[in-house]
């Protein structure tokens, strides 16, 4: 029986350490006149929570983190951009291929990290897709979110 406690405390101890900590998600501002602002988020699945993503923008740069039901916001010059997410460990890339979206100045878009379970009770993580949304659908998908640190 203490084996069984002490295993369920460490799980539900990894589960609350890869949640967002930062504010909670409020309808976005305008952006800057000469630059676009993507939304990046994740939202709320148990199946994978205990892992944070890691977000790519146009290469090499220094990744995003994005655990669990969370959010980040990143300026970028208008033009094409390349967005990659990745398991924590780099290994597993989230959809076929990277998703590329175009931006204009002025412009506030918005890309979910959609972490994808098989049907039923007994859920299986089967992968994750990186997808752009709409602002109707992101809005609400947002709602509730914490802001990745």
């Amino acid at each position: 029986m203490k084996l069984l406690k002490s295993t369920l405390g460490l799980l539900t101890v990894s589960m609350l350490s890869a949640c967002a900590t930062g504010p909670a998600f409020q309808a976005p501002g305008p952006a800057p006149a000469d630059q676009a602002q993507l939304y990046v988020y994740r939202t709320a699945k148990l199946i994978g929570s205990g892992n944070s993503h890691r977000v790519t923008i146009d290469g090499p740069r220094e990744p995003l983190s994005l655990p669990n039901a969370s959010w980040q916001r990143v300026l970028l010059a208008p033009g094409t951009h390349t967005v990659l997410v990745r398991d924590v460990f780099g290994t597993m890339t989230c959809g076929p291929a990277p998703l590329q979206i175009m931006l204009t100045a002025g412009q506030t878009a918005y890309v979910a990290n959609v972490v994808g379970t098989t049907q039923g009770l007994n859920r299986l993580y089967i992968g994750c897709s990186v997808t752009e949304r709409d602002e109707t659908t992101a809005l609400g998908e947002l709602a509730g979110l914490k802001a990745a640190q």
